[in-house]
């Protein structure tokens, strides 16, 4: 017969022992689900990396398409050179016919002093001045439709040095003399030869105002400047007088003067006028007529900005 001790002492036991696991189970429980929590971290941490690389990797993009007008040197450079040779060619048409223009060709800069073809103070062209208007409106409607719409081109050997060229604009300025007249003055003045000068070169090219640009923006735009941009004077240098000389013979002789004097003796020379009179030398210069042709680069259009690289004239 069993002692009730040793019935005890063996449940005891057995008890022990399903502790003991059950401790055991909980721990590789615990081991799992740090596990598990390692490696959803990982993937949390991994997932957070890959969404800023694709961020930056977009940025950078845009970085890129933004700086694509700057990385097209060549292109640009094409049509400055077109650009440059327009300028050439328009020049020389109206050096073969008299007319004296001045510019840069690669700016893309023409410039007629407009103050050998108006009276100072007028609006209306003197005869030279109607005479270059002439040949200027006829050179504009010779080459311009090579290099925009709305006009039928002329001759495709004329055209030919230019198709690789497209116009953006051709903006016509009109300046005045800003030193010997009133802002007010200067803008009606300027404006009023504007009107005059549109109006002989459509006497000569009546389709100069049909003429678009690839945006069907009106190519040719003539305003009146006032006195803006005016032009520094120029530096008059003083010729040196040379000084009197004796006059010879009798004078220094110690004979009785006969009263005759010799001419040019006594005072010193003077220098001619540079101008003619009327016009000083600032108003030669900054009463001008300024030719700006702006031209547009193919295949630099970015969002926003539909018009794409302009290269425009930065002389004044």
């Amino acid at each position: 017969m069993s002692h009730p001790a040793d019935s005890f002492s063996k449940d005891e036991g057995y008890y022990a022992s399903m502790a003991d696991l059950m401790a055991g189970m909980l721990f590789i429980f615990i081991i799992i689900a740090m596990v598990f929590a390692l490696d959803v971290r990982k993937d949390r941490v991994d997932a957070v990396a890959e969404a800023e690389a694709k961020a930056e990797a977009r940025i950078k993009a845009k970085l890129d398409v933004t700086a694509t007008p700057l990385e097209r040197p060549a292109k640009a450079d094409v049509e400055i050179m077109v650009r440059a040779r327009l300028i050439e060619e328009i020049r020389d048409f109206l050096a073969s016919r008299g007319i004296q223009a001045k510019g840069i060709p690669r700016e893309g800069l023409l410039r007629l002093p407009a103050g050998r073809y108006f009276a100072p103070a007028g609006a209306m062209p003197l005869a030279p001045g109607q005479t270059m208007v002439s040949h200027l409106g006829e050179a504009l409607g010779r080459w311009l439709p090579c290099m925009s719409n709305g006009a039928p081109q002329p001759d495709s050997a004329v055209c030919q040095p230019f198709a690789e060229a497209r116009l953006r604009t051709v903006r016509i300025e009109v300046h005045a003399e800003p030193g010997q007249q009133t802002a007010a003055e200067a803008d009606s003045l300027t404006g009023a030869r504007a009107v005059h000068l549109l109006s002989g070169l459509l006497g000569v090219s009546p389709r100069l105002l049909d003429l678009r640009n690839d945006a069907a923006e009106r190519l040719v735009d003539i305003r009146g400047m006032g006195a803006q941009w005016p032009l520094e004077p120029a530096p008059v240098e003083a010729k040196p007088v040379e000084p009197a000389k004796p006059a010879p013979g009798k004078g220094t002789s110690g004979k009785k003067d006969t009263g005759k004097k010799d001419i040019g003796s006594g005072a010193p020379a003077t220098a001619e006028p540079a101008q003619p009179p009327g016009q000083t030398q600032n108003q030669a210069r900054s009463q001008r007529i300024d030719l700006r042709f702006d031209v547009a680069v193919p295949g630099s259009e970015q969002p926003g900005q539909p018009g794409g690289l302009i290269l425009r004239p930065t002389s004044k």
